[in-house]
């Protein structure tokens, strides 16, 4: 495709039109961290039968040491995952001095949960215009039957879907003459393309009818800044964009290569759900040597959240992974402690009766205080129920089962373990990160800030013993 690298680089989003009007919704009620002495109480009363029900999952294991530089290394995961945090600081470790950068570090996929929030890939900016539907493969039968390497796709509804995306690196810096254009191929007719680089002259063309994966070999005159791809007609399903491989001799060629492929809400599942042929037609030409598997948060967040279905799809999932990778080093990745927010109306409402009480019971025994007519004592009020102690860890508890599980599967699939919630400190842990300064826990108590993200990186790194090389 021709362009000359002359127009002006900066993608602009067509402006959206106001959103439509929602029912007004009562304002929640503010929450806040339990109260230490309310943490301490759970954690007093749950001590006893968590330790005899969980033992703690190993943190610790030793890499193969084999290969030490020219890294390749996949991570499939949720929302932990998908900001990016977690994995700029293992490139920051493993990178050495220099720190990450296009000389240090590349990429080969963009996968289709570009544009989403909470979703950092290897895009600067992404529109999306017209009507677009996003298929995950845990959640969705057709992304399952036709799953892009993220095994995400996103679906052009109607002609006239538009998505446009950003391709500089994080300098600003345009580095790619070629491209693929990942999609599903559909049986049922052709479709049709308007495709554009760097804002220029519109290529018109018919994707293939052939049934399954597809990639279109796109290439620039000069290295191109940003992609539009415009659906003019027929059914498109975009899994993605595969970035070329370095042709540069391996000594000199980036000492670490990363792909993520992580999507807010992600199960293991899209590892039972998926067509493993399909998925696999990805990933045939370069082997991953590590794969970061990291979910967990989101199955321990299902109100029907079941041991032994948990462990018979995560055992699937493991059996599946080990289908398409039989030699990638893998690491469970099991999720962190997680607390609950309290209304703080309850802790308001249960001091002022309890002080209310106080001053009663004061009165009773005093003989001068006012009685009343029938000179009977008036009966203190009871204080509101407080959320049960037991209650506060309840998520904490789930996560330390989904641990213990992936540890003891890990080994059985010959992959290693790692708990995010023991590096943390183990159950309880959530409400003690929540209060240092600056916070590593997010006020929703699930997630972590960027700081937290960055010390489970630290604290990964030292318990495998990863260097830079």
């Amino acid at each position: 495709m021709a362009n000359s690298g002359a127009r002006p680089l900066e993608l602009v989003c067509p402006r959206k039109g106001p959103a439509p009007g929602r029912l007004a919704m009562a304002p929640a009620e503010p929450t806040e961290i339990p109260d230490d002495a309310d943490i301490e109480q759970a954690l007093k009363e749950a001590r006893e039968p968590l330790d005899a029900r969980l033992t703690t999952p190993p943190r610790t294991g030793a890499l193969r040491p084999e290969k030490t530089s020219h890294l390749h290394i996949a991570i499939w995961g949720d929302s932990h995952m998908a900001a990016a945090f977690f994995s700029d600081q293992l490139l920051r470790q493993l990178a050495g001095p220099a720190g990450p950068n296009a000389n240090t570090v590349s990429s080969r996929f963009v996968h289709a949960g570009v544009g989403h929030g909470g979703v950092r890939a290897l895009v600067q900016k992404t529109c999306l215009t017209g009507e677009w539907a996003r298929e995950m493969a845990y959640a969705h039968g057709d992304a399952a039957a036709a799953p892009g390497p993220g095994m995400t796709s996103l679906v052009a509804k109607k002609p006239g879907a538009m998505l446009a995306l950003d391709l500089r690196d994080a300098q600003g810096l345009a580095r790619h003459t070629r491209l693929q254009l990942l999609h599903h191929g559909d049986a049922s007719g052709p479709a049709r393309l308007a495709i554009s680089v760097d804002g220029e002259v519109e290529t018109q063309l018919t994707l293939t009818t052939q049934a399954g994966p597809n990639a279109l070999a796109l290439s620039t005159d000069v290295a191109l800044s940003t992609l539009q791809i415009r659906v003019l007609e027929g059914s498109f399903r975009f899994q993605g964009i595969k970035l070329p491989e370095s042709a540069t001799p391996a000594s000199t060629a980036a000492p670490l290569h990363l792909d993520l492929f992580a999507y807010p809400g992600a199960t293991v599942a899209g590892w039972v759900r998926s067509d493993l042929a399909y998925l696999a037609s990805w990933f045939t030409d370069q082997p991953y040597d590590l794969a970061l598997i990291a979910f967990g948060t989101n199955e321990g967040n299902d109100p029907r959240f079941n041991e032994a279905t948990y462990r018979d799809t995560l055992n699937k999932a493991l059996g599946n992974f080990r289908q398409v990778f039989p030699q990638t080093q893998c690491v469970l990745l099991s999720p962190g402690d997680r607390g609950i927010r309290v209304a703080k109306s309850k802790t308001a409402k249960a001091n002022k009766a309890t002080k209310g009480n106080q001053k009663q019971a004061a009165n009773k025994q005093d003989p001068k205080a006012k009685s009343s007519k029938n000179n009977t004592a008036v009966k203190p009020k009871t204080s509101p129920p407080s959320t049960p102690a037991a209650n506060l860890l309840k998520y904490s508890r789930i996560h330390a089962q989904i641990g213990q599980i992936q540890t003891e599967l890990a080994a059985q699939h010959g992959c290693l373990a790692w708990s995010m919630q023991e590096a943390m400190g183990g159950v309880g842990s959530a409400y003690t990160w929540a209060r240092k300064n600056p916070p590593l826990m997010a006020p929703d108590l699930i997630h972590f800030t960027a700081a937290g993200y960055r010390e489970l990186a630290n604290r990964f790194m030292a318990d495998f013993g990863l260097t830079a090389p």
